[in-house]
């Protein structure tokens, strides 16, 4: 009714602006506290969450178990509910508003909605309305009749209107499958570890984390899987939820290791008035062999790969990146940055023959004065930095012509990899060509020289 009505009826009546996007946060924020009791929770509308129990029951004692617990830890923090259970979402989307604290034996779905009035199956007012017309009132009556039968007395109405009453119809008994909408992406794997009474202290909580690494390492293993993403969820009494992820630059199920990295990233979880639940969940996982014990290369790769874990569990994800191989000529250009955990890097793409590289590529070229013989000789000797650097050896030049198709304003580069009297490696470049009498003009009036990398 209009606002006018409600308060010619009750001169008191308490009124309160709508909040759309408040009440949406509060059900997002309700479903990530309901997988605490599945990991398969869905939004199907704006007052409605659908919980997958496939599996699930038992660690609560049983279904009815289950809706008992939820129902009372959602009065404990003052919401009240209508649920109901059974084998199809539509199910018990209508025993949950017309028969509530419905418990839908296996295999009489049909049944239990019999009673039910048509506006059980989620159907728009003109369908009801028109179901009403027919006499046809309850789901049980409608489900009786034969499809073709059905479809006589639908005609003209709309085919659209009759399609969606079936298919409503069948996603109820079960003759259809409507699939939920996860709102987290499904673990491949997950643990739990619930408390007796409410943990407040980080000690406690580690130790249990260290359990639950250990069991879920275990089963990474029997399935031949490492973890690739670690998610921790800790439920807190209040109803919340805090999170924590850590993730590795390569497939791992060393516990110890985890648990290296779940550490860092612990005093990140405020227990508040505490903690009841634990879940661990790999969120990503990818195929890890077995490896062979002794093998020196694959002891430094997993050394590595294990430090780059530590220092992004450490600093936060996205402080450490790796280098990744860029087709293009200019070396400033032949590389970006790639997260830690990127495994497509490229560098197997170089083209073979490639002259070598230095170690240490500077982020910009620094210009240097430079003694060299014209047009093309080596360089003599060079400043860069206020310092004057003696040549005892040259090797080049390498030439790179510039992509013309990026900046037509570039020029060609001559590089020489130069050694000075004290054994220290460098790269340098020329900048531009010199005129070549009968053969090319000068690029620039007067090329200049550049220090690019040093080499290790």
């Amino acid at each position: 009714m209009t606002l006018a009505a409600a308060r010619a009826i009750l001169p008191t009546l308490e009124t309160a602006p709508a909040d759309p996007e408040g009440d949406k946060a509060a059900l997002e924020r309700l479903a990530y506290w309901a997988v605490r009791y599945s990991p398969l929770v869905g939004i199907e509308s704006v007052d409605t969450l659908f919980i997958d129990a496939t599996g699930c029951a038992h660690l609560f004692g049983g279904e009815a178990a289950m809706l008992a617990d939820i129902e009372a830890r959602l009065a404990r923090a003052g919401i009240q509910a209508c649920m109901a259970m059974a084998d199809t979402p539509g199910a018990a989307w209508a025993l949950s508003r017309y028969r509530p604290r419905t418990l839908a034996p296996v295999g009489e779905t049909v049944a239990a909605l019999a009673g039910l009035p048509v506006k059980a199956l989620r159907l728009d007012d003109a369908s009801v309305l028109t179901l009403g017309r027919l006499g046809l009132k309850t789901i049980g009556s409608l489900s009786a009749i034969e499809r073709p039968a059905l479809a006589r007395r639908f005609q003209g109405v709309p085919a659209k209107a009759v399609t969606a009453l079936l298919e409503r119809l069948d996603q109820a008994t079960g003759r259809r499958h409507e699939p939920i909408d996860p709102l987290l992406p499904l673990p491949g794997w997950q643990v739990r570890q619930a408390f007796m009474e409410p943990v407040a202290h980080t000690e406690v909580m580690a130790t249990a984390v260290r359990a639950l690494i250990e069991d879920l390492c275990l089963i990474l293993q029997e399935a031949g899987q490492g973890v690739r993403r670690l998610q921790l969820s800790a439920f807190r009494v209040d109803g919340t939820v805090a999170t924590c992820a850590v993730g590795t630059s390569r497939p791992n199920r060393d516990a110890a290791h985890l648990m290296k990295l779940m550490a860092e990233r612990l005093d990140d979880i405020d227990a508040g008035f505490g903690i009841d639940l634990l879940l661990l969940a790999a969120r990503d996982s990818e195929r890890l062999g077995p490896e062979q014990l002794g093998d020196r290369r694959v002891a430094e790769m997993r050394s590595v790969a294990e430090l780059m874990d530590r220092l992004s569990a450490r600093l936060g994800g996205g402080t450490v990146s790796r280098l990744r191989h860029r087709p293009g000529h200019l070396p400033e250009r032949a590389q970006t940055l790639a997260p830690v955990g990127e495994d497509r890097l490229g560098w197997d793409q170089l083209p073979a023959g490639q002259a070598p590289r230095p170690l240490r590529l500077l982020m910009r070229p620094e210009p240097i004065e430079v003694l060299a013989e014209v047009p093309e000789g080596p360089p003599r000797s060079f400043r860069w930095r206020r310092a004057l650097h003696r040549i005892a050896r040259a090797e080049g030049p390498e030439r790179i012509a510039p992509e013309w198709w990026l900046n037509p304003t570039d020029h060609t580069r001559d590089y020489y990899r130069v050694e000075d009297e004290e054994g220290v490696r460098f790269w340098l470049f020329r900048h531009g060509l010199y005129a070549v009498p009968g053969v090319r003009g000068a690029e620039l009036p007067q090329p200049v020289w550049y220090l690019h990398g040093l080499f290790a």
